[in-house]
């Protein structure tokens, strides 16, 4: 049987990256200090915090050349759309550093990203970001 416990804790991580890829990417904070306040304000919730630490790390590192994956990916014309939203990026981006960091398998990695537009995006967004990751993921 698995560890349901253990899931959720990285269910809510995921839900707390993009929270805090949000903050980060207003400019204010250093990628640290922002990963540091996240990590101390929420110590009380179940939360897998070497998943969350290692993957907001990891994003922050490489931010430049992520983000060039997700627009070379994005088939913006298709959903007639000029740019990708900040939470739409966001959730790309915790789905792209979990899959290069964990062996999460696609098909979770894609639902995931799905539930996480549905409840921090607007309506139609889990149709781009399920579009998007079908093809970063597939290469």
């Amino acid at each position: 049987m698995k560890n349901l416990s253990r899931h959720k804790e990285k269910v809510n991580a995921r839900e707390l990256l993009v929270q805090a890829l949000y903050e980060y990417s207003f400019g204010h904070n250093e990628a640290k200090s922002t990963e540091e306040s996240f990590r101390k304000d929420f110590t009380k919730s179940k939360v897998d915090y070497i998943f969350f630490r290692n993957t907001f790390n990891y994003i922050t590192e490489n931010i430049t050349q992520l983000k060039e994956t997700i627009l070379e990916s994005a088939e913006l014309g298709v959903f007639g759309i000029k740019s990708i939203e900040i939470m739409e990026e966001n959730i790309i981006l915790v789905i792209i550093a979990e899959s290069a960091l964990d062996h999460t398998p696609k098909e979770v990695l894609i639902d995931e990203g799905v539930r996480l537009s549905k409840k921090f995006c607007s309506e139609n967004s889990y149709k781009f970001i399920n579009a998007t990751l079908e093809k970063i993921l597939e290469s």
